[in-house]
């Protein structure tokens, strides 16, 4: 007997020059036919008159991937024989026709170029629902009936002796195949009268022996997972001689433990074999079942025991979270892991140093992080993170070693940037972590200066941070600038900080002389006081002078400016015992014994002038000895201004200029007699 299909034909365009081998049976050692993988033909025999579930051929109408042309299950009465066609050759083939001989009696029921997909099989069966016996033409394919040249055979027990021939043509490649093992017409006899009761046959590879049974069995036995971790149970489905039984959908169910009503499914492969995989969700054991369908009830298997234990979980503290600043807060962090992967959703504590702690919980990839906040001196400490551990997870712990570093401090000095020699003056300033957190209870130490006149006080630092101290009188050298220093030494807690200002120190000047005089005559101030800058308290005063010759000529010429602090004042004064002007074309001016005073503090300044007497072309000019300021005379083209104030003023500076004569010839003479000018700057 040959069981080979055989031949060669082009296939599909699409598939270019792939030819189609279609596989040969290969026989077992009992004398069984096994199918080779590509394209294999099995037989069977369905009988749900007396339904026996493990024998009904597995799979049938409904399960996946499988071509049915018979009659409807959901009204069918099965008795008859059933034929398979497999594809396992990864493309789509045609199945051209199906018919079965039984000597000159011929069954040709099917439809025609059925395509039949990759991993899929095509079930002919019976087209008419019940029974008949003999060559019946009406699509019954009661085959347990049928004996020599399709005589009725119901009721006979004697073997008919007909071997039932498969006659399969694919993609244009006929094959006649024979039963060797008379699974079609059930060994030869009517089966149902002659002791089988039922006549059902399970499917196995045509011209293997009869395989009426079949088992689904579960394996492993018992096996042991941790919680979280994929746990897989095999079931394999084979007919009675062991032979896999390809493309039945199998359904798995947890009957019992804490994953009970967990289920799936899964279709068994050419091994006969499905997997159902999942995952244990708490500890326990859990007793897992399966089974698969057909029209005449359910095959169920062995159970099977899947224990669950909990998982070693770890805990690890990253390095990048174990430092900071005293005072300062700081994320620490970690990672939380099982054998399964991440843990997620679970809490994790952190305690540092046995007192401040803190608690996070871990995102999906099982990060954790939370923030604490070290109230230690500088130093060493212990930071530890603790798990407790869940239903499916053990508790884990971790430690490192943890630095805590002195607080950044930052000192801003808020001292009045003006002072002045001889006065009070309050140093101050702010003291704060990182600039922004006020920092109480600190000594803050001032100096104003520096070298040997630096002046030093301290003060303690409140609430908001600010420390002040004052020096009573201020003592600096003479200097337009000194400096202001502030500096915090630190502590176990706080790193040192200082900071600096520039104190602009209230300054006195004064400038006056004698005599001056530009135009026809030109005399430089004579004599000269000053220019006077100072923040001590002086005295310019520069010798009297005598006398002064010439066309403008003058006697016993006096200047001098004083400064003084406590108050702070700039105080100038000329004198002029007599003056005269002899110019050609200027009438002749005889000017008596001049005086100017001008005064100067912060809060305003004051002068004076005092004239003996006033000739101009020897005619006197009425004045008084006191003239008011600004007093303004115009003789014979000659004007004459008379104590002469001349102020100026901003908010911190303050100018008073008194001249005690100033005759003015316009175009042709300038002169000025006994000038004071005091001055004082950086008032606040």
């Amino acid at each position: 007997m040959s069981g080979t299909l055989h031949g060669w034909r082009r296939v599909p365009a699409f598939f270019g020059m792939l030819a189609l081998v279609l596989a040969s049976l290969a026989f077992g050692p009992a004398g069984r036919a096994h199918a080779a993988a590509n394209v294999s033909v099995e037989v069977g025999y369905a009988d749900t008159l007396r339904a026996n579930p493990n024998n009904f051929p597995t799979p049938w109408s409904g399960a996946p991937g499988v071509v049915y042309d018979g009659c409807a299950v959901s009204s069918c009465s099965y008795d008859g024989g059933a034929i398979r066609i497999v594809n396992n050759t990864g493309i789509t083939v045609h199945v051209d026709s199906v018919t079965v001989h039984f000597g000159t009696c011929v069954f040709d029921l099917w439809q025609k170029n059925v395509p039949l997909g990759a991993n899929q099989s095509l079930i002919l069966a019976q087209t008419a629902s019940g029974a008949n016996s003999g060559c019946a033409a009406d699509g019954t394919f009661d085959t347990s009936d049928v004996g020599p040249n399709g005589a009725s055979w119901a009721g006979v027990c004697t073997p008919s002796g007909v071997i039932p021939v498969v006659d399969v043509s694919i993609d244009g490649t006929p094959s006649s195949l024979q039963d060797a093992g008379q699974i079609l017409n059930t060994l030869g006899v009517d089966g149902a009268d002659c002791g089988m009761g039922n006549e059902s046959q399970q499917w196995a590879p045509i011209g293997s022996v009869s395989c009426p049974g079949s088992t689904l069995a579960l394996a492993p036995p018992t096996q042991t997972d941790t919680v979280g971790i994929a746990a897989t149970v095999t079931a394999t489905l084979a007919n009675s001689c062991g032979d896999p039984l390809q493309g039945a959908l199998i359904s798995f169910a947890v009957a019992s433990g804490p994953d009970a009503g967990h289920t799936g499914s899964a279709v068994t492969d050419a091994g006969g074999k499905a997997n159902f995989t999942y995952t244990g969700t708490a500890v326990g054991t859990d007793v897992v079942g399966a089974s698969t369908t057909n029209p005449a009830g359910t095959i169920t298997s062995n159970r099977v025991n899947v224990v669950w234990i909990k998982r070693a979980s770890k805990l690890t503290i990253s390095p990048s979270s174990t430092t900071s600043d005293f005072n300062d807060p700081v994320t620490v962090s970690g990672t939380l892991t099982d054998s399964a992967g991440p843990i997620s959703g679970a809490p994790v504590t952190f305690t540092l140093n046995s007192a401040e702690t803190c608690t996070g919980t871990t995102t999906a990839n099982g990060s954790v992080s939370c923030s604490i906040t070290p109230r230690e001196a500088a130093g060493s400490y212990t930071l530890t993170a603790g798990y407790a551990g869940s239903a499916g997870d053990q508790p884990a712990s971790a430690s490192a070693p943890f630095t805590v570093a002195h607080e950044e401090t930052t000192l801003t000095y808020t001292g009045s940037t003006h002072a002045a020699n001889g006065q009070p003056y309050t140093l101050s300033g702010t003291l704060k972590e990182d600039g922004a957190t006020p920092i109480a209870g600190r000594t803050v130490t001032f100096t104003l200066g520096g070298g040997g006149s630096a002046q030093t006080c301290s003060g303690t630092t409140d609430t908001a941070g600010n420390a002040s101290c004052t020096i009573a009188a201020v003592n600096q050298p003479n200097a337009a600038t000194v400096p202001a220093i502030a500096v915090f030494a630190g502590d176990a807690y706080y790193s040192p900080a200082s900071a600096s200002g520039v104190v602009t120190f209230l300054t006195m000047t004064g400038h006056a002389f004698g005599l001056s005089s530009s135009g026809l005559v030109g005399i430089s101030p004579t004599p000269e006081a000053g220019p006077v800058s100072t923040t001590v308290p002086g005295t310019s005063a520069p010798p009297c002078v005598a006398t002064i010759s010439g066309l403008v000529n003058a006697g016993t010429l006096c200047a001098s400016v004083s400064t003084a602090v406590n108050p702070n004042s700039s105080t100038a004064n000329a004198s002029v015992q007599r003056a005269g002007i002899g110019v050609l074309g200027i009438p002749a001016i005889q000017i008596g014994a001049v005086m100017s005073t001008s005064h100067m503090v912060c809060s305003g300044g004051t002068g004076d002038a005092t004239v003996a007497y006033i000739t101009v072309g020897g005619v006197a000019v009425p004045v008084s000895v006191h003239p008011g300021p600004n007093t303004t005379v115009n003789v014979l083209g000659v004007k004459l201004i008379l104590n002469e104030q001349i102020p100026t003023d901003t908010a911190t500076d303050h100018t008073l200029t008194v001249n005690a004569v100033h005759v003015i010839v316009p175009g042709l003479l300038n002169t000025v007699v006994a000038s004071s000018t005091s001055d004082i700057h950086g008032c606040y």
